[in-house]
């Protein structure tokens, strides 16, 4: 009987283990759910809070830890319940406060770098080198406002973007985005060759029963689909976006929004403005193109380069 064996953990055909595994030359651990089904087929690996303040995904990833059974599972499936651990103990918005790092800038990692660069070189070699699929689940971080979406990677094949495309959708969330960032985690496996997602459900540091179920529930529809669990998918209707344009922050200062998630708006519309402490204004911002306000942050502070708010630009 085959063994799925991730570095040092290993579960035997028709089992599944709950462990730690240690992070590839560092004395961190990971909280890993090894799921070896008492079938063959594909495998999924799906991991939680890549940035400290993305709580719905975490929450989702340990309830369907515990939930599933080996013996329903046709493949494999390895779950990673909380990655960026540092972080998330500290409250920690984007960083890594060991190292001042944003994990998810610094795929595919290095084995000696940083923590954050271990962390992405573990998942890298270790887990999307055995991946068919990829699903990485975020959320608003403790200072993003956004409506529920998720993104695709617009790499590799042909095929391969069409899964993920598909993949994307069966999370049934309102809208799906294409991304050809390559410096993430999902962008990062789709370069291996692994098709995948990342979802943003939730926000602003919080979640609650509904977030969380809603990931449950759109974990188990893609499981469905690929037949790692028995069941048929039910049907999804989203809005699909080509892509997501960003804005920045061009100074440091005080971040005053004048849009909304969800909201709908044109290219050239004001959505906010920058003010320096004594209320000056000191920069203004437009939407950078018509579509879909997907996300905008929360905080009243920003520093220089960091991002305000995204619109979803329509196919």
């Amino acid at each position: 009987m085959e063994n799925f064996t991730i570095g040092t953990l290993s579960a035997a055909r028709g089992t599944k283990l709950q462990d730690w595994l240690p992070v590839l030359n560092s004395r961190d651990k990971l909280p890993v759910t090894l799921i070896n089904g008492a079938s063959p087929g594909k495998t999924a690996v799906i991991t939680a809070g890549i940035h400290g303040g993305e709580y719905p995904g975490i929450e989702a990833a340990i309830r369907l830890s515990k939930a599933i059974d080996a013996g329903e599972v046709h493949g494999r499936i390895a779950l990673v319940h909380c990655v960026n651990q540092e972080a998330f103990f500290s409250k920690s918005q984007y960083y890594n406060p060991l190292d001042g790092q944003n994990l998810n800038r610094v795929f595919p990692g290095k084995a000696l770098g940083t923590l954050s660069e271990r962390l992405a070189y573990t998942l890298s070699s270790l887990f999307f080198t055995q991946a068919d699929y990829y699903l990485d689940l975020h959320s608003g971080d403790i200072h993003e406002n956004l409506t529920d979406f998720v993104l695709y990677p617009l790499l590799g094949s042909e095929e391969q973007i069409a899964t993920s495309r598909h993949l994307a959708a069966l999370l049934d969330v309102p809208y799906v985005v294409g991304s050809s960032s390559n410096t993430g985690t999902f962008g990062s496996a789709a370069e291996m060759g692994v098709p995948g997602l990342l979802g943003e459900i939730g926000c602003c540091g919080r979640w609650n029963e509904i977030q969380v179920e809603a990931y449950i529930s759109g974990i188990r529809n893609i499981l469905y689909y690929t037949g790692i669990l028995e069941g048929e998918p039910r049907d999804v209707n989203p809005t699909f976006f080509k892509r997501m344009v960003g804005v920045s922050a061009g100074a440091t200062g005080l971040w005053y929004p004048w849009v909304e998630p969800d909201q709908p708006v044109s290219e050239g519309q004001p959505i906010g403005e920058i003010r320096d402490l004594f209320g000056t204004v000191t920069e203004k911002y437009l939407a950078p193109t018509s579509g879909v306000m997907l996300y905008v942050v929360s905080s009243l502070s920003v520093k220089l380069g960091e991002p305000l708010a995204a619109v979803g630009e329509p196919e």
